[in-house]
């Protein structure tokens, strides 16, 4: 090699170096929110705090049951136009939740709406 392709080399390594070591940050995070309802589930970011399943074009992410055994339900399933998320507040257990008791999910539900039917009664005629 003659000096010039070595003086070159060592320039350009040099100056490789000092762009990788003194290369002003590009990316930051944002600082922490506060801390998420573990009631309220979030699918898109993986936050199930009360269990997730799923089969097929279904997707299940459920939060964290209130006193009342109510609890926020959200569900995903999948079409030829992309997925369609549904946000639900149900009661009972997976995989087929029921409808919650009035004043469910900390009071969403309005009160002054009869409970449902018992599953053994038919429902009354109003």
């Amino acid at each position: 090699m003659d000096g010039f392709r070595v003086v070159c080399l060592r320039v350009a390594g040099i100056a490789s170096a000092a762009a990788i070591m003194f290369n002003p940050a590009v990316a930051s995070a944002d600082p922490p929110g506060p801390p998420a309802d573990p009631h309220q589930p979030d699918m898109t970011k993986g936050y199930c705090p009360g269990g997730r399943f799923g089969f097929g074009k279904l997707g299940v992410c459920d939060g964290d049951k209130y006193p009342d055994g109510s609890y926020w339900h959200q569900w995903m399933t999948r079409y030829l136009t992309g997925p369609q998320f549904y946000y639900d507040c149900v009661g009972g257990d997976e995989p087929l939740p029921g409808p919650p008791p009035p004043g469910g999910c900390a009071g969403s539900i309005p009160r002054d709406q009869p409970p449902p039917p018992a599953p053994d009664q038919p429902p009354s005629a109003a």
